[in-house]
This record gives structure tokens, sequence and C-alpha cells, in this order.
């Protein structure tokens, strides 16, 4: 497997993510964005959801939820730039409800809505 591309996240505090990755699958307009090797420079605003990173087998090998902002894709990288950002195993609803209690904010009220949907 070729992990082609540099996939860096970034939130006001860290870096979140910075591993080489075969392929990633962006949320962006109600759609899809697909970022692989030697794909051409776009700047794309990210829609709250679900980061995917694909292996070859386009089977997905782990998700972040990303709760929108910008990515820089070039030819072999992705730098993307957000308010919060949180690797799906590592939340559950209880997680996130207290995250939402501590501090209303509409990013964990679909994170709520989503594991609800998700259960």
């Amino acid at each position: 497997m070729a992990l082609d591309i540099n996939l860096k996240i970034y939130i006001p505090e860290k870096i979140v993510l910075n591993q080489d990755v075969y392929r990633a699958v962006l949320a962006f307009d109600d759609k899809t964005i697909t970022v692989m090797n030697k794909r051409a420079p776009t700047i794309v605003a990210l829609d709250m959801g679900v980061m995917q990173i694909l292996n070859e087998n386009d089977d997905i090998i782990d998700e972040y939820y990303l709760s929108g902002g910008i990515a820089d894709i070039k030819e072999n990288s992705c730098t993307i730039l957000t308010e919060a950002a949180f690797k799906k195993s590592d939340l559950d609803l209880e997680k996130v409800t207290e995250m939402n209690n501590q501090f209303k904010n509409p990013f964990y009220s679909w994170l709520i809505d989503e594991f609800k949907r998700l259960s």
C-alpha cells in the first residue's frame, strides 16, 4: 500500500493528526471530495461531518468528526484547519453529551444527533 498523501488536521490548540494515508474522503457542500495522490491543488470549505481514511481497497480504516473548516489539498498533501476534530472511536453518546453540557455548541449538538442516528 502506497501511503502517498500526508494528511494533517490542525485545531487551534494542537495538531490532531499528522499521518501518511492512501486516500481520504472529506465532507463539503453536502457532497464529498476524495483526496488522492496527484490531485490538482484545491482549497475547499468543509462541512460539519465525518472524514474517512481509506486503504487501497477503499475500506474505511479510520474516521474523524470535523466541525467544518478549510482543507488545502495539494499534489500529495492535505492540510485541514478546523475548530474541533475527534477520532470517531474516541467518542460515544455519553461523552459528547457531557461536552455539550459543558459548552453548548452546534457541533456537539450535531454529534449527539449523529450518535443517536447510529444507535
